[in-house]
């Protein structure tokens, strides 16, 4: 393995560590921590990388006050909200969960995600049916466990409350993403998700294949079995660990998890688009 592969395997499995539903909090903390591993991080030339592990070195010393959006910046939705006012809103924002109150912000009864938004129309929307549970975190709950709880529960917004229950701020996944790759270039930073959903039907989804397998298990609310081996972190990723080949436009691959993978867009060197559909 020469040094660019150990470099990608060593930070593969720092981000899979951190997001894996069976790794603790002293098991990431333990890594980092060690000797040996601090060194890597003077041994590279690799400066994203240097940034990456400096970052979760500094992420296991902050708490979630430090990187949440405070309550004055919150952007969130009244329960009464009809769904043009909301659609404006959400063009206005770009925001992919919002919050939603009934009275005052003190007040959330949960949040809604815009792929559950756009599938509805203003004729058949209604605010209960797409509504979701969101998590509560102390101010001075560690980073680290909160990333594992979102893991764990696949709900990725908290809010933020004190100790008689009013709003401090809200803290979503991606903050917590960003304090780890903050400094890091990336060739997807511009991409925003909601670029990737290429169309919504009533039973699939049609996505780019560089489409998140996290962002697939919460549209579903599956989770999609794999070993702690497999670093698959797109939907083109699980369709070659599936078949191990580059598939042909409109093949078909099931999983083991009920889903239908339908080819609609390849070449002989990648995967472009798919439909997928849960089957029941």
């Amino acid at each position: 393995m020469n040094n660019s592969d150990k470099s990608y395997s060593w930070k593969n499995w720092i981000i899979k560590k951190l997001l894996s539903n069976d790794s603790t909090k002293e098991d990431i903390l333990n890594f980092i921590a060690n000797e040996e591993n601090e060194n890597k991080i003077e041994d590279t030339n690799d400066n994203n990388e240097k940034n990456l592990i400096k970052n979760i070195l500094k992420l296991s010393k902050k708490s979630v006050e430090d990187i949440m959006v405070p309550r004055s910046e919150i952007i969130a939705v009244e329960s009464n909200r009809t769904y043009d006012d909301i659609l404006k809103l959400i063009k206005e924002e770009s925001h992919s969960r919002m919050p939603v109150f009934k009275t005052n912000i003190d007040n959330v009864i949960g949040f809604f995600h815009i792929k559950d938004f756009i599938k509805m129309t203003p004729n058949d929307f209604n605010m209960n049916k797409i509504l979701r549970e969101l998590l509560y975190v102390a101010p001075k709950s560690p980073i680290l466990d909160l990333l594992k709880t979102m893991r764990s529960s696949r709900i990725h917004i908290g809010l933020v409350v004190d100790g008689v229950g009013g709003v401090d701020g809200l803290v979503t996944i991606e903050d917590l993403v960003e304090e780890i790759v903050g400094d890091i270039e990336d060739e997807h930073d511009a991409e925003d998700i909601n670029d990737l959903i290429l169309e919504t039907k009533k039973n699939s989804i049609v996505v780019d294949a560089s489409y998140r397998i996290d962002d697939l298990e919460e549209f579903f609310k599956i989770n999609i079995s794999r070993s702690e081996e497999d670093e698959l972190f797109t939907v083109g990723g699980l369709v070659y660990s599936k078949i191990n080949r580059i598939p042909n436009n409109n093949e078909i691959i099931k999983t083991d998890d009920n889903l239908e993978i339908k080819i609609l867009k390849s070449n002989n060197r990648k995967i472009e688009t798919v439909e997928i559909k849960k089957i029941n």
